[in-house]
């Protein structure tokens, strides 16, 4: 039996497609409009990679920011739930799960039983979050994945003190006229960021094993520097960081099939 997640999030939409305990497709797509299409579209690239038509999938559960617009699902969850169900699958002792997303991060807790103890969510400011890194690389007309290999030159990073995107981009710039190397500024952006996810997890009880999901996962500058931070060392989770929201929908989409058999038998 194959069951699908799909997490359309701000700026990108995942599928992970599972048969039975198996991962057999995952997917991720960036997107800059009409959510409900991005989740059409790469469905339809899952599907291609799984050799699978929709019709062959028993259950697709939708969660993030554009779940209700997911055609073909047959159900939707919360996002912090399908991350939790996801995370604790690639790791079952994952205690602290930090989502830095495309538009918010977050931080929260996993007790025992599986379910979220306490959480702290930065919604108000795009300061830290992939947007914010997508805008400053841009700035320096650099793509995502350069800029995420580039901090690693760095041999002098600069300072980036403004929480605000567009003070700091200003920073930018000013570092860019007074002749600073690009890995440097990278490298300070980077450190910014992580400086910004580090404050929000200090608000909750940090518990090792602890993993950073999400988009802003993927720059290994900002993982580097946040681990510094917080003084820990992130789990190898196995999956895409983008991908976990996404499996945990999947998750539950297998859970509601067997539990809606066992209410039959």
């Amino acid at each position: 039996m194959f069951f699908a997640g799909c997490d359309v999030g701000a700026i990108s939409a995942k599928v992970v497609i599972l048969e039975e305990d198996t991962l057999l497709v995952q997917e991720t797509m960036a997107y800059k409009m009409l959510p409900r299409e991005a989740a059409i579209e790469v469905m339809e690239k899952a599907l291609a990679n799984a050799g699978l038509s929709l019709e062959q999938l028993d259950g697709c559960v939708a969660c993030g920011f554009g779940r209700k617009v997911v055609p073909y699902a047959n159900g939707d969850v919360p996002e912090i739930m399908s991350l939790s169900k996801g995370v604790r699958w690639a790791h079952s002792g994952v205690k602290t799960v930090i989502d830095a997303g495309g538009q918010k991060i977050r931080a929260f807790n996993i007790g025992e039983n599986g379910k979220v103890s306490d959480s702290a969510t930065n919604e108000k400011c795009a300061s830290g979050t992939g947007r914010f890194i997508e805008v400053m690389a841009r700035a320096l007309d650099l793509s995502l994945d350069s800029a995420s290999a580039l901090a690693s030159e760095a041999t002098d990073p600069v300072s980036i003190t403004s929480q605000c995107g567009v003070f700091a981009e200003s920073e930018m710039i000013t570092h860019v006229n007074d002749g600073r190397k690009r890995a440097d500024i990278v490298a300070g952006l980077c450190r910014s960021v992580a400086t910004r996810i580090a404050s929000l997890v200090r608000s909750i009880r940090l518990e090792e094993e602890v993993a950073l999901v999400g988009g802003v996962a993927r720059n290994t500058g900002v993982v580097d520097y946040t681990a510094k931070e917080l003084g820990v060392r992130f789990a190898e989770l196995g999956i895409d960081p983008q991908a976990l929201g996404a499996l945990g929908a999947a998750l539950v989409a297998r859970e509601r099939r067997d539990g809606a058999a066992s209410r039959v038998g």
